[in-house]
């Protein structure tokens, strides 16, 4: 091969570095193309043959550096301050607190901030976009594979050491599978099946999971679909669901059991011309089927989730309004919403439950603990909070107004495409560029001797 071949091939691997899964077919399309424009000697074909087998590599890992890096998620791309894991946007124990940008179909789904000493999720924040197709997918649970170490020079046994196994789930009639991001609020039939990963679920109670906070989750979708439309005319909506991490309440003696879970919402409402917003949290324990989570507002959670040292604050610097709920919306919902009666429109105090009048018979049954959790029994969280004690209720902190601006909204499209060369990618690099680069390979490497 001449000197200036050699340097050409060096071009195409060049261009190949930054190709992508994503883009092989149009690829394949383009050497079709390149093939047909000249008559090529056998070495011309080695390096096209080359550049398509380089072009299959496995998708680079989920877990990425910084909550940043998947910040599209987030409420102006503001993290949680969660104390002592999650403050100024900075993970403070990063050998144990790791972010994943949920991937399906190369595609980011949600982000989870992950706790691999509890084995549970500190929290996970998506975007609601409504529900364009219903129905709980059957699909098998996943696990994160890039949570463990295993690119050692020893051998070692096959276990999961930093993260919850499928096995730990099954055979087990007290706690399932609780999904922080639920199906129920995943807008198609790809994201719904994102949910399904081990990385994005707590050990909930049965009871707790089909009921007071299946109503939460089935009130607040009501809530989001009908008022989280915003002056775009887009429906969005940004959700973060959490659980406080018990001291040492273990699941098979190995997965923390949360004491408490937590959700919280915010949007901008063209109909009410303001941002609205609340939040639910309840014990994880066996309850009844009359009993609801009470409305909060985002200062009551934030009360109830502080430490001595630090504040708690689920949406820092937006424009969520703290002391308000939207209680003052239930009585214009539909009945099989089923949000909680006799809500309160303003901040509360410490009681997380109401019961509703009615005596209703308890049944105590072992919902299917292999994968048909019930739709309606999908909450969860990790606060990941480790052994980090709660005080109780502190004087009140400032309060952000509600305001009546109009929000910047990301009018990208709502779904994320994006390329897996690079974790801090969030959108496919050009196709044009690659097939441009290309053919240039093509017409300079090809041509007569």
């Amino acid at each position: 091969m001449k000197p200036y071949k050699v340097k050409y091939s060096y071009f195409l691997i060049s261009c190949q570095a930054r190709a992508t899964q994503h883009h092989i077919k149009e690829f394949a399309v383009v050497i079709q193309q390149c093939v047909m424009m000249t008559s090529l000697k056998r070495w011309c074909l080695l390096p096209l043959a080359a550049f398509l087998l380089l072009s299959f590599v496995p998708a680079v890992t989920e877990v990425v550096d910084s909550m940043s890096d998947c910040d599209q998620f987030l409420l102006n791309g503001t993290s949680p301050q969660v104390p002592g894991i999650l403050e100024g946007g900075n993970i403070l124990k990063k050998s144990r607190y790791k972010p994943i940008c949920q991937t399906f179909d190369n595609v980011r789904r949600f982000v989870t901030l992950y706790d691999t000493q509890n084995k549970i999720p500190v929290f996970s924040a998506y975007k609601f976009r409504g529900e364009n197709e219903t129905g709980r997918p059957d699909t098998p649970w996943k696990i994160e594979p890039q949570l463990e170490e295993r690119n050692s020079n020893n051998m070692r046994d096959d276990k999961y050491h930093h993260q919850a196994t499928n096995d730990d789930y099954k055979n087990n009639s007290v706690y399932n599978r609780g999904h922080l991001f639920p199906a129920s609020h995943a807008f198609d039939k790809s994201e719904k099946i994102s949910t399904f990963t081990l990385t994005n679920i707590v050990p909930q109670a049965v009871t707790f999971n089909g009921g007071s906070w299946d109503k939460m989750e089935k009130c607040i979708k009501c809530v989001l679909e009908k008022y989280c439309i915003n002056n775009n005319d887009v429906l969005e909506g940004f959700v973060v669901t959490g659980a406080q991490p018990s001291n040492n309440n273990k699941h098979n003696n190995k997965i923390n059991i949360p004491s408490m879970l937590w959700s919280a919402f915010c949007c901008y409402s063209r109909d009410m011309k303001k941002w609205i917003a609340s939040a639910h949290w309840g014990d994880n324990t066996a309850e009844s089927k009359s009993k609801y989570l009470q409305t909060k507002s985002l200062e009551d959670l934030h009360h109830e989730l502080k430490t001595a040292g630090s504040e708690f604050n689920v949406f820092p610097g937006t424009q969520c309004p703290l002391r308000t709920t939207v209680a003052e919306f239930y009585p214009k919902l539909k009945k099989n919403c089923q949000c909680p009666p006799n809500a309160s429109t303003r901040s509360a105090r410490r009681t997380t439950t109401t019961t509703s009048t009615t005596t209703t018979t308890t049944k105590t049954t072992k919902n299917n603990s292999e994968n048909n959790e019930g739709e309606g029994g999908e909450g969860g969280g990790a606060l990941g909070m480790g052994g980090v004690g709660f005080s109780g209720r502190q004087p009140d902190i400032s309060d952000l107004h509600p305001t009546t601006s109009e929000p910047q909204t990301n009018t990208t499209a709502q779904h994320l495409s994006f390329s897996t060369y690079s974790p801090r990618s969030s959108s496919a690099p050009s196709l044009t560029s690659y097939s441009l680069c290309l053919y240039i390979f093509c017409i300079l490497i090809c041509i007569p001797d």
